[in-house]
């Protein structure tokens, strides 16, 4: 009789397993990557109600949303806010650094501030450039809060700025166009990206 040598299937059978194992998890992973990406759920946004705390009740703040694209403001009508790109902002902020160079030139390198701000009081409302711009609906408030319609119904505007963390930008702009051609007072307040102002009329 002759001797059989006797063979181990245990190597075939190890390397076999670990090919369909390797071969199972590449199969798995070309599905999920081939698959189309789900749509994302809308982000839903909190809406919040913005309250000037502390302030006097004959004070009414003006909303100025500083976001990434620019600037809105809510009118004291409740209807839908106006928008100023940054772009628009940026360009109005060179033409206020052109007229702050003129009066300077005008009144003399030693012009004060009270000087300057005369000077934009007498000068916005005849500028074209700045017809319907953000700039000149500062101006107009002021003149309102002074000697206008808030000053005879004893009611004082004033700006509050809420800036998101992309907003930033913005804000740099709106507060520039505001401390250069007004001495209105202003308020700021950070708001989170998940936070929304519903558009509506409000009391605050």
């Amino acid at each position: 009789m002759r001797n059989r040598t006797p063979i181990s299937l245990f190597p075939f059978l190890s390397v076999l397993i670990c090919t369909m194992g390797v071969l199972s998890f590449l199969a798995v992973t070309f599905q999920i990557l081939g698959r189309a990406p789900a749509a994302a759920a809308p982000r839903r946004e909190k809406p919040i109600d913005v309250r000037w705390i502390g302030a006097p009740p004959h004070v009414r703040p003006l909303l100025v949303e500083c976001r990434e694209g620019g600037a809105f403001v809510h009118l004291a009508s409740g209807g839908p806010p106006r928008f100023f790109s940054r772009q628009t902002l940026e360009r109005e902020v060179t033409i206020v650094k052109e007229l702050q160079a003129q009066g300077v030139a005008q009144f003399g390198a030693d012009t004060s501030r009270q000087a300057l701000w005369l000077y934009f009081k007498a000068v916005l409302e005849n500028e074209r450039q700045l017809r319907d711009s953000f700039t000149l609906s500062l101006h107009r408030m002021e003149v309102s809060n002074l000697a206008g319609e808030n000053f005879r119904l004893r009611v004082q505007r004033y700006p509050l700025l809420l800036v998101y963390p992309q907003g930033v930008e913005s804000y740099d702009l709106v507060s520039y166009l505001l401390e250069s051609t007004t001495r209105l007072a202003s308020g700021v307040e950070p708001l989170l990206p998940g936070w929304s102002l519903p558009y509506q009329k409000r009391q605050s």
